[in-house]
């Protein structure tokens, strides 16, 4: 594991370790009859692993009943404390924590644990949340922690000993920790105006494909459709060619290859591609003709966990040459019929992932569909004209939809670079510049 620093203590700073400086406790264990879903007298709350995001989430809460005064006052969600994912079948979530800023009446759960500083007069609550926030003290946290029956717990002696940098000075500290709510305050601002964002973009799909562009005189309605009573409908392997790609480790010792980049199904997400790590594969010579990507393929996966079942896009020549997964589909359209731009929204509808998953095929948790159920996918059609408007209404959306996740990603770049330098002590914030 790499060290948490590399500057020197700064001036003023001082250092010491972790168990020195806080305090623990454990949360609280309760049995499947003492839980319910409803608030009913004389149940407590209980914050669990979900409630612990990028801040406390209080949706989706569980009540427990018969808790004693005394498990109450141990496990009880108290101002100024950190709860922090301390045991979790992922081990990226160890470590994952949010500051209490008020007393509740609740309790927080077992896989939870609860750390606050010893003394406020050395080190404010605030400061001690951000710290537990660098990259590299989380990753302490979560790599550090030790594997049971496929559940990660953390390990205390793996991060007691963590040096801890802070302030001598409480209003230094409390001025880091105001710089840093004003980045989570705009994050938080951003996160808002793009999940607006989306809510237009999945209103517009909804309404587009079903209903067109202005409401009709006469719908048709069945089993997997909805649409404009004066739209086409036809199966997909009418209009279309779907296949898969090439499959790794090919015998391809007779043949003349070529390497090119590896379109995988970790790079297919919904409604785009995420292609910043890239693999590769060796192919014949022949294929680079016939078999590679092309402007205009949609790419969808054949399956995996049920969210990615049928999730893709349209190829824009993002890489070129470029090859795909024998796990993906390639849906090469008659153009003249559906446009490519607009496919590449159809997928995202609820009524396309809605036939997906009837047609899947459920194993272990993971679902697929087969090429013959795809081809056999019965598709509404609109009119050439009526494509090419709902295509410009979609791709506005989506345009506004990649501005605003891309002002996220900035600010989140922009936190994540002030808790690295803030909190070791390389950028300094002078008094009166910001109040704590």
């Amino acid at each position: 594991m790499k060290p948490l620093y590399d500057n020197p203590l700064p001036t003023g700073w001082n250092e010491k370790p972790l168990a020195q400086v806080v305090q623990l406790r454990r949360g609280y264990t309760w049995t499947k009859e003492d839980e319910t879903d409803r608030p009913e007298e004389g149940a407590v709350p209980v914050i669990r692993i979900p409630n612990i995001q990028d801040r406390l989430e209080l949706g989706n809460l569980v009540y427990l009943r018969n808790i004693s005064l005394e498990a109450l006052e141990k496990a009880a969600v108290t101002k100024g404390w950190l709860l922090f994912i301390g045991s979790n079948g992922s081990q990226d979530r160890i470590g994952d924590s949010v500051l209490m800023e008020e007393d509740r009446a609740m309790v927080f759960a077992s896989f939870l644990m609860g750390m606050t500083v010893k003394d406020q007069e050395e080190l404010i609550p605030e400061f001690l949340a951000s710290w537990m926030r660098i990259h590299l003290v989380h990753e302490w946290f979560s790599k550090t922690s030790q594997q049971t029956t496929g559940l990660g717990n953390y390990s205390w002696g793996a991060v007691k000993k963590l040096p801890l940098r802070s302030p001598a000075d409480p209003d230094e500290q409390r001025r880091i920790a105001a710089a840093l709510k004003l980045a989570d305050e705009a994050i938080a601002k951003a996160k808002a105006e793009l999940e607006a964002t989306l809510e237009l973009k999945r209103s517009l799909l909804r309404s587009l494909f079903a209903e067109g562009l202005s409401h009709p005189q006469g719908l048709h309605c069945s089993k997997w459709i909805t649409c404009p009573s004066h739209w086409t409908i036809k199966p997909l392997r009418h209009f279309a060619k779907v296949t898969s790609g090439f499959t790794m480790g090919r015998d391809l010792s007779r043949h003349e290859t070529e390497t090119v980049p590896y379109v995988t199904v970790v790079n297919v997400q919904d409604g785009r591609f995420e292609l910043s790590n890239i693999s590769s594969i060796e192919i014949k010579k022949e294929e680079l003709n016939t078999d590679l990507l092309q402007y205009g393929d949609i790419l969808m996966t054949e399956g995996g966990d049920r969210d990615k079942l049928g999730r893709g896009g349209m190829w824009r020549k993002e890489i070129v040459p470029c090859s795909y997964q024998n796990h993906i589909f390639r849906v090469r359209l008659d153009a003249d019929e559906f446009k490519p731009e607009l496919f590449h929204f159809l997928i995202q509808t609820y009524q396309a992932k809605n036939y997906f998953y009837a047609h899947a095929k459920q194993t272990s948790n993971l679902c697929t569909i087969n090429s013959r159920e795809l081809k056999n996918w019965p598709v509404a059609i609109p009119p050439m004209p009526e494509q090419e408007k709902m295509v410009k209404a979609l791709q506005a959306a989506e345009k506004q939809e990649i501005a605003v996740s891309g002002k996220v990603e900035a600010l989140q770049q922009v936190k994540k670079s002030l808790l690295q330098n803030l909190l070791t002590g390389k950028i300094r914030i002078p008094e009166g510049a910001i109040h704590g």
